[in-house]
């Protein structure tokens, strides 16, 4: 009878240790399982500037764009400015080119869906220069002015200023360059048409 006991005493025993390292188990069980976070990949330069392509380009003077960009030197920066008292970036290239009778969209980004990409070494009073600066796309446009300078409204300067092209800070954020405005007449350049004239003319 007290063997009996005894036995019936160790199944409790036995039992309750079972029961109560059991929620102990789930609890690391389920700790195992949570997800772990996945980092997000860098994008390249070239990666954002391959997203856009060729788009609408105006026959006008670019010397008259070049001078209306000057116009608005020393106005304050504002993001989100679209008066003759404050300006973001996009809306003073926004104003430049309403004053030569040109509609570009508001933002940067619209923006640079006009025109066609040339390189630095081609790039002429009027151009675009777009940038990537505060997020992983577009997000900075000055329109080129000639000798390496260009004229854009900037948080850096807190105002509209002319700055160079080739400052370490928009050097290493530069994207691509358009040319929305063509002079009348001005023909776009065909690089496979240069490289076989060249090659049939040997």
């Amino acid at each position: 009878m007290g063997r009996l006991i005894l036995v019936i005493l160790g199944l409790f025993v036995a039992t309750g240790t079972v029961l109560a390292t059991q929620p102990k188990a789930q609890k690391r069980q389920s700790i195992s399982h949570k997800k772990a976070k996945v980092k997000s990949k860098p994008v390249s330069l070239r990666e954002i500037a391959l997203r856009y392509g060729d788009g609408p380009t105006f026959e006008r003077d670019p010397d008259a764009i070049r001078l209306s960009s000057l116009l608005f030197y020393g106005t304050p920066y504002r993001f989100g400015g679209n008066s003759s008292h404050a300006l973001d970036c996009s809306g003073f290239v926004q104003k430049v080119f309403r004053a030569n009778g040109i509609e570009l969209p508001r933002d940067s980004r619209a923006q640079a869906k006009y025109g066609y990409k040339v390189s630095l070494s081609e790039l002429k009073p009027g151009d675009l220069l777009f940038f990537k600066t505060y997020r992983r796309d577009v997000s900075h446009v000055g329109i080129y002015i000639g000798d390496g300078k260009m004229v854009h409204a900037t948080t850096r300067g807190g105002r509209v200023m002319v700055s160079s092209i080739h400052e370490p800070y928009y050097k290493q954020r530069f994207l691509f360059a358009k040319r929305v405005v063509e002079a009348k007449g001005e023909e776009k350049s065909d690089p496979i048409a240069e490289i076989i004239e060249k090659e049939t003319n040997r």
